[in-house]
């Protein structure tokens, strides 16, 4: 199971029904993504919200993405091997909005590899990790003074009251599904992205991929009724998170 979703407004996917099947008591999103083989900081940041430009390879499905702060300042530039399939291999770089790198790391075959390395807005080192295919085998940081100091976990996700399983519950109990619409067989899945900000706030739902009008609406209602998050944070900082929530509508037999 791939956890990331990407396109040009790349945001890290839960898929629901793989959730409930992997899921344990007390699992929280904490546990549950980072049992996955791929974990990518596309995710975090206001980066989603971004201008981006993309070059494709003269031939093949390869491309360079870089994005953009409103300024015009470069925020952030990658590369996929395969662009349609959101396989990374390459470097990927971002910037502060004043021109000082804020994060190096690099990508084979869509696994982190090598040296990971994030710095302070003045251009001071804060943190260097190493990874062989997607494992972290060392990490140390720094305070803006050069102290050394505990490095904190790189990737924190937000968490939702009581876990992995309230969140499921929650979307499946707050979620109505028309009754018209049962008789007429519309069924399917409402994709909605959303932002999970530095307040654990859900902020700027939307319609990803639609079903039907209705259903689209129910779908956001639900999702921005999911109050009380704990914020996510990258290395150590808070930090917004998008997330692509599937909101299923399905017909069970022999009712409405």
């Amino acid at each position: 199971m791939r956890l990331s979703s990407f396109s040009l407004s790349t945001v890290l996917a839960l898929t629901l029904a793989t959730a409930a099947q992997a899921q344990q008591p007390g699992q929280t999103l904490n546990d549950f993504y980072h049992q996955q083989p791929f974990l990518s900081t596309l995710g975090f940041g206001p980066g989603v919200q971004f201008r981006a430009d993309t070059v494709r390879a003269e031939t093949g499905p390869g491309a360079v993405v870089k994005k953009y702060f409103p300024s015009g300042q470069l925020y952030e530039q990658f590369v996929y091997a395969n662009l349609k399939k959101g396989i990374m291999n390459g470097q990927h770089t971002r910037w502060y909005e004043n021109g000082q790198v804020q994060l190096n790391e690099h990508y084979s075959a869509d696994e982190l590899n090598g040296e990971l390395t994030t710095y302070y807005p003045t251009g001071t080192l804060k943190r260097r990790s190493t990874y062989t295919s997607g494992k972290q085998l060392t990490a140390s940081s720094l305070t803006p003074d050069r102290a050394a100091l505990p490095a904190p976990e790189l990737l924190v996700f937000p968490e939702y009251p009581g876990g992995l399983m309230a969140l499921l519950t929650t979307v499946q109990h707050r979620t109505n599904y028309p009754r018209p619409l049962i008789r007429q067989g519309v069924a399917g899945k409402v994709q909605v992205e959303f932002k999970v900000d530095t307040q654990g706030r859900v902020q700027q739902a939307h319609v990803r991929k639609s079903l039907h009008p209705d259903l689209d609406a129910e779908a956001l209602r639900v999702v921005n009724s999911l109050h009380g998050w704990t914020p996510g944070r990258l290395d150590g900082e808070l930090a917004d998170v998008w997330f692509t929530l599937p909101v299923t509508f399905a017909i069970r037999q022999g009712g409405l």
